[in-house]
C-alpha cells in the first residue's frame, strides 16, 4: 500500500504512512518514506519526524533545505502538537490521564526501559479514552517507544505490539496510528492542521 498524499507543494508534503513502511533508508535497503516522496515528486525530501515502523500515521516531509530547517527547530521548540490513537485488548477504565515515567533505551533488545529518574530521560504524555479499547494520547516529550511502553506499563498493551506484552492480532504492525498533526508553515507561519484516523482500528 502506498502512502496517501494529503497535502503537498514545493516546500513540503503531509502524508499517511502505511504500517511496515520505514521512514528513512536503512542499511539493507528496505522500502522507505523518503524515497518514495522522491521517486514520486522530484527532487529531495527530508523526514523531519519519526514514525516506528508497525506505526502507521502522519507525517511531514520537507522538499526544501529552508524548510527541513524550519521544521526540525519546530520540533525542536515543541512547536508541534501530535496525537495518536492505540488500541488494546483491555478495557480503559480511567476516562483521562497523565503518565510520566523514566525511560533508558536498549539498543541490543531494541527497546525501551523504565527505570529511576536520575538513570533516565523523563517521558510524559497526556490522553483520554475514545471508547472501551481505544485511546488517545498526545505526547510531551518524544521519547523511544514511549507510547509503546507507557501503555503496557498502565497494564493497557498495544494490540500486536508482542514486543511490549501486547496481543498478536490479525492486522500487519500494531495498533497504533499518529492520528494529528499541527505545525506551522515554513513560507508564512500559517498553522496547519491534519487528523486521520485509522481504518485498521
Amino acid at each position: 500500500m502506498d502512502p496517501k498524499v494529503l497535502f503537498l507543494d514545493d516546500l513540503i508534503g503531509v502524508v499517511v504512512k502505511p504500517t511496515m513502511l520505514m521512514v528513512e533508508p536503512d542499511r539493507l535497503g528496505n522500502p522507505n518514506l523518503q524515497d518514495w516522496a522522491e521517486n514520486e515528486w522530484g527532487g529531495k525530501s527530508w523526514a523531519v519526524h519519526r514514525l516506528d515502523r508497525p506505526t502507521s500515521g502522519l507525517v511531514v516531509l520537507a522538499r526544501k533545505k529552508k524548510s527541513c530547517t524550519h521544521l526540525m527547530k519546530q520540533f525542536e521548540m515543541r512547536v508541534v502538537r501530535k496525537k495518536y490513537r492505540f488500541k488494546t485488548h483491555v478495557p480503559l477504565y480511567e476516562k483521562s490521564w497523565n503518565w510520566e515515567d523514566y525511560l533508558k533505551k536498549d539498543p541490543i533488545n531494541f527497546k525501551s526501559v523504565i527505570v529511576s529518574a536520575n538513570e533516565g530521560k523523563r517521558a510524559f504524555l497526556s490522553g483520554n479514552r475514545i471508547d472501551e479499547n481505544i485511546g488517545e494520547v498526545e505526547p510531551k516529550t518524544g521519547r523511544y517507544h514511549q507510547i509503546r511502553i507507557q501503555s503496557s506499563k498502565r497494564g493497557y498493551p498495544i494490540l500486536g505490539d508482542v514486543h511490549y506484552g501486547g496481543k498478536e492480532w490479525e492486522n500487519k504492525g500494531i495498533a497504533l496510528h499518529a492520528s494529528f498533526l499541527s505545525f506551522r508553515h515554513p513560507r508564512n507561519e500559517e498553522i496547519m492542521n491534519f487528523e486521520n484516523v485509522s481504518d485498521r482500528f
